[in-house]
């Protein structure tokens, strides 16, 4: 049976993950790029959080629609801020960043990266159907997650960093 890895350039455009809460479409892979970029939508519903983290890619953030709260620790704009419907953020890699929706309606964005971070999602991505609840992380979601951080270089922020920034992990 094949696993997640796999399959990992597999095209995903009709298929919906849920990666800890925010639901993504791979529109475009890495091997349809010459292992440069990947494409995703992604669709943070109301209270969702990422919290604290960073990594070596870059992401650029393209908001479709909604309100994505948006923490940059370095940078311009640096600290929180809300781009709009047509607004762009670019994080930089290894800039330590969060982002959240906090408004009551879904917020859609498109998000460019580079192949290790394209990687790092599908390796933690499970299947969605629409119409179903996406359940609480379980252990072994957490213990995937763990691995998948060391594996890709991905830093997570402490429950004490993340509260220094408004977001409760509690």
């Amino acid at each position: 049976m094949p696993t997640k890895e796999d399959n990992s350039n597999a095209r995903s455009v009709d298929q919906t993950f849920n990666v800890f809460g925010v639901l993504l479409n791979f529109l475009v892979t890495p091997a349809e790029t010459g292992h440069e970029v990947s494409l995703f939508k992604g669709i943070l519903p109301p209270g969702v959080v990422i919290p604290l983290h960073s990594h070596a890619e870059p992401e650029v953030f393209y908001v479709l629609e909604g309100s994505l709260e948006v923490y940059r620790e370095s940078g311009q704009p640096q600290g929180w801020s809300t781009p709009q419907p047509a607004g762009v953020v670019a994080i930089p890699g290894n800039v330590k960043h969060a982002l959240r929706n906090t408004s009551s309606t879904p917020t859609t964005v498109l998000l460019v990266t580079q192949e290790e971070l394209y990687n790092f999602f599908r390796s933690i991505a499970k299947p969605f159907e629409a119409g179903q609840m996406p359940a609480p992380p379980s252990p072994e979601d957490m213990q995937q997650l763990f691995a998948a951080t060391a594996k890709y270089h991905y830093w997570m922020g402490s429950p004490e960093e993340n509260a220094t920034i408004g977001i409760s992990l509690g």
